[in-house]
């Protein structure tokens, strides 16, 4: 799928996002699947985190963060101890986030754990895909936290497509 925001130079445009950020923009978590069955299924959804990150914020007026997006490019996934590092590092910035953004069609048991998380910290959660809305619903309960936080957004349907339909 190609959106017409992606026609500029949006890889330095989100790389550049936080080197001023607006401290006023309310912070964003993205929560999307990074494990696949093969290396290149696994760097095209790095890819898709980072698409799914630039969308948020040229479209939502967010400060987008996905640690998927540029950490298994440091650390290899296959190593326990690295991926430990890396699970660590993502629900330290899901801490310092404002608001959760489920994204993509299907959830992975990485997400399972950051939706937990935001769950125990009350945070507000946002799903794009119809079919993942009472999924990370009842993750949420199942955590202790308050399904009322989970709101569905369908007018940002690009944060819904899978990794192999997303075209940047």
């Amino acid at each position: 799928m190609s959106i017409d925001i992606f026609k500029e130079n949006w890889e330095t445009a989100l790389e550049m996002q936080f080197q001023k950020p607006n401290r006023c923009l309310k912070k964003a978590y993205i929560c999307s699947p990074l494990c696949a069955k093969t290396d290149m299924e696994m760097i095209r959804n790095m890819r898709a985190a980072r698409a799914y990150m630039f969308y948020a914020m040229k479209q939502m007026n967010v400060l987008a963060r996905a640690p998927h997006a540029y950490l298994p490019a440091l650390l290899c996934e296959k190593l326990p101890a690295a991926r430990a590092m890396a699970l660590e590092f993502g629900l330290r910035l899901l801490e310092n986030s404002e608001v959760l953004f489920v994204c993509g069609d299907r959830i992975s048991n990485g997400m399972k754990g950051e939706i937990g998380k935001a769950a125990v910290l009350n945070m507000d959660i946002t799903v794009f895909d119809e079919s993942l809305y009472p999924a990370v619903r009842k993750l949420v309960t199942q955590h202790g936290g308050n399904k009322a936080k989970v709101t569905l957004d369908e007018k940002n349907a690009f944060l819904s497509l899978p990794p192999e339909i997303i075209d940047c």
